[in-house]
């Protein structure tokens, strides 16, 4: 034994002035980063990942970034990785939904990063006037902030003009406030900030509350919302089959303690995405010749889904990638929120509550799940809707276009078969696309497309030649004619 100790050691110290005269190829340098190009015109840069934390800056369209981290948080709308430009510059979070890789790229090989960055999203959440508890701890008078670019508008209403916009990182001292908005001077200049737009410190209460004139015109006639009551001409396309089992499965979710004016959002980016209803709920709507939908957004905004209303609520069974076998993967719900064993569909339901569920999944499943399968995943999302007392809203997909084999046709006729089976709801998404430009695609073909500025809740001529405001507007048609049918 005492003879063979020397040996081993006289072997391990060769071993060792082997191994630095002639080191091994693959140890020899670092392994090649994972790249990707910025797809979009504009790509926010976020100091922390999620939708709600601080727009640092912006990507142009075609930058290529080195990915040096990822999050797996799955409550954050998407799966968001840390970038950095092959070309030097700012550093941040962004959206992998946004991004082109190289096909066969593992995002798995990324090491996960510290998702609270420099920041923490505890401390940036914008806060309701109405709920001064919940702001940054700090005394005296109140002091804000703008989380992101805002609009600094005439009055505390969307309704109101726009007097002009300010950056991220504005400094201003609110003087009154409303509900929902807060009242500054900036620069001379009196106007209103959406409150989930800027970050307010100090104390809230001491701020007087401020009764504000509607809006009027040069005229000096009062602005109102449109009374058109019709829906227009399109939206009998938008959406079938509102029946007497609508009613039903409502009246039962009465019955289990679900909630009249709550809604889910369920499904894969293009749900989870922010550019989706999150601008409905956070200040960022305008109607135009749309304003008949005005009392469906008031009905829907009242009540808190989970992190916010139902419209910018951080849905629990929506997230990016996803198909219908991951929204019923127990894996995959959200720990500490969800039950041992609970899929993130019925988490969702059980933790929000909601009346309906509007749901969209095939844009992934197209890629690898045949068709027999997506069908009874899809059939399994609806039953448990059903079984839960949610009305289940099918929605269908938008093209792809340049993959290689397309089966829009073959799932979106699959979405529309298990809608009529079920006699629930159809949404058809696909077809309020078709007359948009490029089918209302952004540059991947596969997302839908969106203004440079990202404000997705603006309706009017311009706005809905983007896919995502067509989105968004037909998702509040589909509600409105929900809220009439079904849910008085």
């Amino acid at each position: 034994m005492k003879k063979i100790q020397p040996i081993l050691g006289l072997m391990l110290l060769i071993s060792t002035l082997i191994m630095a005269l002639f080191p091994i190829a693959n140890l020899s340098r670092a392994q090649d980063p994972i790249q990707a190009r910025v797809i979009p015109q504009l790509l926010n840069v976020r100091d922390v990942p999620g939708p709600n934390s601080n727009v640092i800056g912006q990507y142009p369209s075609g930058t290529v970034v080195n990915v040096q981290g990822r999050e797996d948080q799955a409550d954050n709308g998407g799966l968001w990785v840390y970038v950095a430009p092959t070309g030097g510059g700012l550093t941040g979070w962004v959206l992998i939904d946004y991004l082109e890789f190289q096909p066969g790229v593992n995002l798995n090989s990324v090491p996960l990063s510290n998702a609270t960055g420099t920041g923490s999203t505890a401390s940036t959440n914008p806060t309701s006037p109405t709920d001064p508890g919940t702001t940054t701890a700090s005394s005296g008078v109140a002091a804000g902030t703008t989380i992101g670019q805002v609009n600094f508008r005439g009055g505390p209403g969307t309704n109101y003009p726009i007097l002009r916009q300010l950056g991220r990182g504005t400094v201003f001292t609110p003087n009154g406030r409303t509900s929902q908005w807060y009242r500054a001077v900036i620069d001379g200049q009196e106007g209103w900030l959406f409150y989930q737009l800027v970050r307010v410190t100090g104390d809230v209460n001491s701020l007087p509350v401020i009764e504000v004139a509607p809006p009027t015109t040069n005229n000096g006639n009062t602005t109102t919302p449109s009374t058109n009551t019709s829906a227009p001409a399109a939206s009998s396309n938008i959406v079938s089959n509102i029946g007497a089992h609508a009613r039903q499965i409502y009246v039962r979710g009465q019955q289990l303690g679900n909630r009249r004016d709550v809604f889910s959002k369920v499904g894969d980016s293009v749900t989870a995405s922010p550019l989706f209803l999150n601008p409905v709920g956070s200040g960022g709507l305008r109607l135009e010749s749309y304003g008949y939908l005005q009392p469906v957004v008031d009905f829907f905004s009242t009540t808190g889904a989970r992190t916010g209303n139902s419209f910018n609520n951080e849905s629990l069974a929506a997230r990016g990638g996803w198909t219908t076998y991951d929204v019923l993967n127990p894996e995959l719900a959200v720990p500490g929120v969800c039950q041992i064993g609970e899929t993130p569909l019925a988490c969702e339901y059980r933790v929000v509550k909601p009346a309906v569920a509007l749901i969209m999944f095939g844009s992934n499943d197209t890629a690898w799940v045949d068709s027999a399968s997506y069908r009874a995943n899809l059939q399994t999302i609806v039953q448990t809707s059903i079984d839960m007392g949610v009305i289940p809203v099918l929605s269908t997909i938008p093209d792809q276009l340049g993959s290689g084999v397309n089966r829009v046709a073959e799932f979106n006729n699959i979405i529309r078969s298990v809608a009529r089976s079920n006699n629930i709801p159809l949404w058809d998404y696909w077809q309020s696309l078709q007359s948009l430009p490029n089918y209302g695609l952004s540059g991947d073909g596969l997302h839908p497309s969106f203004d440079p500025t990202q404000e997705t809740g603006i309706f009017n001529a311009d706005g809905l030649r983007y896919g995502y405001n067509m989105r968004n507007l037909t998702a509040l048609i589909v509600l409105d004619a929900l809220w009439r049918k079904a849910l008085y």
